[in-house]
Formats: C-alpha cells, structure tokens, sequence
C-alpha cells in the first residue's frame, strides 16, 4: 500500500508497471506470501499469510521475493555482507529495540487487530485467532464443562489448574502409547475397574478391596497398605530416581519430588519443612496440585525454571521441557505399575474375595464327600474316589465340581423319588 501511494505522488502517470523487490530471511514466510496454494484457514498465521496476499493481488505493481540468510553477524564480518545482508541486519536490530519497548511497557503480548486487507477473521472472547485450531475449537466447546466436573469431583482445583503445566504434560502424554493414554485418563476421573465402579456399574455388589476389604477406588491402589503393595512402591519409585540422576536433576527438586511420592502413601505426611527455600514455592505449588496428581504427570510449571537454573549453572545445554516432560512419564509408570501389580493380585488366589470363596467351596467339597456316593447316578460316583485331587484343583475347576455334583444328586434324588411313587401307586391299588 505504501508503494502504491509513492507510485501516485512522484509517477501518477506511470503506464509500465514497476517491480519492487522484497527480501525476508524467513524462507517459509515468504514461500507461504507468494506460493499459488490455496491458502488453508488451519495454517500457521492464516491471517497474517491472507492478508499478505491480498495486499498483493490489490497492489498495482509487481513483487520479486528473494530469500537472505539471516543472523550473519555470528559468523561473517560485516564488511563482507551483501546490501540485502546488511539491511536485513539492521532489520533484525529494531525488531529488537521494539520488542525491548514492549518487554519494558509490558506489552510483549499486543492485541491482534484485524489487518486492514484481511477479508474474514474470527474473534473468540474479543480475541482474534490467527487460524482455525481444532485442538482449540474442541477446548472451546469441551472444556468449561471439564472444568465444572473437575470441581464437582475434586479432581483439579481453579488454584492447581493455573499451577499445571499444561504443555509439558501435552507433550508427555502425546508420547505415551496409546493404551497407555486411555488409562491416565480414566485415572485422572477415577473412572475405573477398581471396587467403587465395579458396584456403580452392577458387576459387583461390594466395593470392598479384595487384598484387604477396605472401600475400593482408584487411590487406594497406590496406598494399599500391604507388605507386597509396599515392595512394589519402593521398587517402582527407585526407577524415577535412578532416572533423574541420570539426566543431571537437580539434586533439591530430586530431594523434592521423592518427599512429594512420599505423599501419595501418606497423604497426612507434612514435609514443606525438610524443603529448602529456594524451591518451597514449587513444592507448595505441586502440594497444592496434589501428591496423588504425580502419578498422574501433572507437574508445577516451577519445576522447569528451578531446573533451567540448575542446568545453567552446570552449563549444560540439555532441554527442560524435554526433561520436565520425560519426568512426567516416569511418574505416571508408577502408578501404572502399581496398577498392574493390583491387577495380578485381583486374579489370583491371594485376595480376600477368592479366599472366601475357596473357604465355601471347599466345605461344599468336604459335604459332598461326607453324603457319600449313595444318592448319586452310578455313572458319576468315580468322582468322589478322592478328596484330595479334587482340592487341589483350581477355583474354577472346584467350582464347576461342585455344581455338577450338587445338579446330579438333585436330580437323581428327584428320580428316586418318583420311582418310589410309581411303585406305591403301583402296589398299593385296591384289586379289581
């Protein structure tokens, strides 16, 4: 627009349409500014890009773009720059004056007015999107009514919402696999096979635990308070340990996250004051979060900037978002480890629901070979031959025995019964 305006000041009767060039060290902006594709509203900087090209088609002369290589100064003399090189840095410089300006008002984040070549924009909540995002849409549409149960349920508070960070555990779960995936987020809801759903969804009629008859849901599985649960704990949270010292944790937030798992265990623990007072205010916000939402990857966003520092000063040049997100799957193994190692004791003998049901079992066995063969078909009664072969058959196994054997010697009773009727019938009618 300005050149088309120089064009009508100093040559308004200009018949030949001039060509200006145009340089950018932004290879894909100027490929997505003067490409033939259609322009899709889902790209990156859809308003800016429309704009860009709308300005051209209503400009009335032509554009030549051309790629300069950028951030030159680190690697060149600047007497060896070319002209574009050169006002490309000079460029580059009041880019950075101005954002220095914003940064010092405040204002890093302007408001994003609708440009003025710009045909369509959408504004959501006063804000203009700069392109159409279904991750964004869905949060639109999804995530009041998320929030809402979050606080019916006491899942995540509005004061541990703003303390998550949110990208880090995006990037975490978008790693895991994806069954792995379905699980933290039934878990994250509690909606789970443990006890308390189990009876909700009619499929049992107690919640009771089945290692040690307690109310069932899914934090008591990390809790358990058994000899086994706890081996399991403690190997499980040694693995994050040895993890974190592996990728130079700073040994305070190590100190840190192991009291805060601690917590899961014993949520009546109180430990902020074995915490130095450097990082407090990241461990008060992860207690805040809650110790249980650990195993559940959702990490305080202090922990990157403690551990920014820590690398700093190490002068490592590893990522923490990385680290912080690698973190957050090696705490949500935990609990599903936990979890696994539950469900391998829900399907053996060693719960207190099949011990009863072993217990009444085994005394219908024991009755069984006590009422003796007599009242059974001749066909079956090599089955009570031996009691102790039959007892050490598994649940399933003593359980079909037993109802087989209870079937056959009611019928065959049954049988016995009418037979003796027919017979009385038979014997006792009067002469003819």
């Amino acid at each position: 627009m300005a050149v088309d305006w120089l064009l009508q000041q100093w040559f308004p009767a200009l018949t030949q349409r001039p060509c200006v060039k145009i340089a950018c060290d932004g290879l894909s902006a100027i490929e997505m500014a003067f490409e033939d594709r259609t322009l899709s509203p889902t790209d990156a900087q859809c308003d800016l890009v429309s704009s860009i090209r709308e300005a051209i088609s209503r400009s009335s002369v032509s554009w030549s773009p051309r790629h300069v290589y950028g951030h030159l100064d680190k690697s060149k003399l600047f007497g060896e720059f070319t002209w574009w090189e050169k006002k490309n840095l000079e460029v580059d410089g009041m880019a950075v004056d101005f954002r220095k300006e914003l940064e010092a008002a405040h204002q890093l984040i302007p408001s994003n007015p609708r440009f003025f070549t710009e045909l369509a924009a959408l504004f959501v909540a006063g804000t203009k999107q700069s392109r159409l995002s279904d991750q964004f849409i869905q949060e639109c549409v999804t995530l009041p009514h998320l929030r809402q149960q979050w606080r019916n349920h006491n899942v995540i508070s509005e004061e541990a919402e703003n303390l998550i960070d949110w990208e880090t555990l995006g990037r975490a779960m978008r790693s895991l696999p994806a069954g792995l995936q379905r699980w933290i987020t039934k878990h994250w809801v509690g909606m789970c096979g443990t006890g308390k759903f189990k009876v909700y969804w009619g499929l049992k009629s107690s919640a009771a635990c089945p290692r040690c008859g307690e109310f069932k849901d899914h934090l008591h599985v990390p809790r358990y308070p058994a000899a086994s649960a706890r081996d399991e704990w403690d190997q499980r949270v040694t693995a994050p340990s040895l993890w974190m010292d592996m990728h130079l944790t700073s040994p305070a937030i190590k100190h840190a996250i192991l009291l805060l798992l601690q917590g899961v265990r014993d949520p009546s623990r109180h430990t902020s004051c074995l915490i130095s007072w450097t990082i407090r205010p990241a461990f008060l916000a992860q207690e805040a979060i809650g110790c249980q939402g650990l195993l559940e990857g959702r990490l305080a966003s202090l922990w990157l900037s403690l551990q920014q520092n820590y690398f700093d000063k190490i002068h490592s040049r590893r990522s923490v978002s990385l680290w912080a997100s690698r973190l957050s799957q090696q705490l949500i193994s935990i609990g599903f480890y936990i979890w696994e190692q539950r469900n391998a004791v829900q399907h053996s003998d060693d719960n207190v629901q099949l011990r009863e049901r072993h217990c009444a079992v085994n005394e219908g066995i024991y009755s069984q070979f006590d009422m003796g063969s007599a009242d059974l078909p001749p066909d079956i009664r090599h089955m009570l031959t031996c009691r102790h072969s039959v007892l050490r058959k598994s649940l399933v196994d003593k359980e079909e025995w037993l109802k087989l054997l209870r079937q056959e010697r009611k019928a065959y009773r049954r049988s016995l019964r009418a037979q003796r009727r027919s017979l009385r019938t038979i014997f006792s009618a009067p002469p003819s």
